[in-house]
């Protein structure tokens, strides 16, 4: 999808990293409205952040929320606040918590996220209270970042 030229310089800044990020785990929640296999502008956007990502050796998880279902709320668990399905607390306890680096990635209409973006961002928040193992706040040395797509 990236012009020979780009990718090649990609690849070669990738092949001159001299770090080990092994050690490193990134999750990107895609706010996409297109369900998979669907591709989406935000997915290819994702593809090239994983990429170097990978590259450098961090392990990657990429989680299309709209392939799951998560009610609006800003609580963890949402079935506890009477929704039928929650598939949040999954998510967060699999690919958000053991994560170094929380990437929201989402498409832009109107100058304003994807509804699932929405939700992801609420149900972040629902976690925030949350204590880690060290007894810190649950996002305490965690790196967040967003990638955005539109037109």
């Amino acid at each position: 999808m990236l012009p020979d030229t780009v990718q090649a310089f990609i690849d070669a800044e990738i092949a001159a990293c001299t770090t080990d990020f092994s050690d490193l785990r990134a999750v990107f929640l895609n706010g996409s409205l297109k369900r998979s296999p669907a591709i989406s502008n935000t997915d290819a956007l994702i593809d090239i952040s994983s990429h170097v990502m990978r590259g450098v050796g961090a392990h990657v998880d990429v989680v299309r929320t709209v392939d799951h279902v998560i009610p609006p709320g800003v609580y963890p668990d949402m079935r506890e606040q009477g929704w039928e399905a929650d598939d949040f607390p999954d998510i967060y306890r699999r690919f958000v918590q053991p994560a170094h680096i929380v990437v929201l990635a989402t498409p832009i209409w109107l100058g304003d996220q994807s509804s699932m973006t929405r939700l992801m961002i609420e149900h972040l928040y629902g976690w925030s209270s949350d204590l880690n193992d060290a007894g810190q706040w649950s996002y305490y040395g965690k790196t967040g970042g967003m990638l955005i797509t539109g037109n």
